[in-house]
């Protein structure tokens, strides 16, 4: 081999020497000295710890303080720094409108029990409370409860067999699937089994608030508890049912009527 070919050959060798350290110096090495990347600053604002319900009474564990990116913060969040006391604050208030959790509070969506208004928070827009007279006897026993639906059933007398006839008693459903918004003072179902109140309230529509009132001066009132399996089919039977419920005959000082349910 001549002198020209081992110096190509060592020069080779030499070469691919200082090509492999320098991969692996490459591959070994940390970026020391690399800069920190910056948190972004963030505030503290108050959210939900749990879904919550419409109309559930909030308590201080449902609520909690998470890190929220600083920057152009909406107006309505509530910060830790405007109001450190914000939880005990809130606590009590009643959610206006369904919450998910994470999401931030606002206190649009909370109404305070001390300054009232809270039943209307509580009903469905369009809608209307109504109180109806009750007792254990006409209300199932007591066993129903705030959110569960009832249906209206109307008693009354109706004087039959002209002159010599005899007074008979005729009941009927004058109003079906009736959300029930509170029984006296109790707007949310807190772990009773039994609640004996004298007042029912109950969620109408306007065109029932006039068949109730018409029906309480004629006749006495009757709840019907209904299965809380019923309650994905409310809409369904409703419809079914409109014909039938939709009329309601009123006895007045002897002269029958029909009222219509609009």
């Amino acid at each position: 081999m001549n002198a020209a070919r081992m110096g190509v050959l060592v020069l080779a060798v030499v070469a691919a020497g200082l090509a492999a350290l320098l991969a692996r110096g490459l591959v070994s090495s940390k970026p020391d000295n690399a800069a920190p990347v910056a948190a972004a600053p963030a505030v503290e604002v108050l959210v939900a710890a749990g879904d919550i319900e419409r109309g559930k009474r909030v308590t201080a564990g449902d609520l909690r303080w998470q890190a929220w990116p600083e920057g152009p913060v909406a107006s309505e969040l509530i910060t830790k720094a405007a109001k450190p006391n914000a939880i005990d604050l809130f606590s009590g208030n009643v959610a206006r409108s369904a919450l998910a959790s994470g999401e931030p509070i606002m206190e649009t969506k909370l109404v305070s029990l001390e300054k009232g208004g809270f039943m209307s928070a509580l009903i469905t827009p369009g809608m209307r409370a109504v109180g109806v007279p009750i007792a254990a006897e006409t209300s199932a026993g007591g066993f129903i409860l705030p959110n569960d639906h009832v249906d209206v059933i109307m008693t009354h007398k109706v004087h039959e067999g002209g002159t010599e006839g005899k007074d008979v008693a005729h009941a009927e459903t004058i109003l079906r699937n009736v959300r029930v918004l509170a029984i006296d003072q109790r707007f949310k179902e807190e772990g009773e089994q039994v609640v004996v109140g004298r007042t029912a309230t109950l969620e109408l529509s306007s065109a029932q608030v006039e068949v109730m009132s018409a029906a309480q001066v004629d006749g006495s009132i009757s709840l019907s508890l209904r299965s809380i399996a019923e309650a994905d089919k409310v809409i369904a039977e409703d419809e079914t049912a409109k014909t039938e419920s939709t009329m309601i005959r009123v006895v007045r000082y002897g002269a029958e009527k029909t009222v219509r349910v609009r």
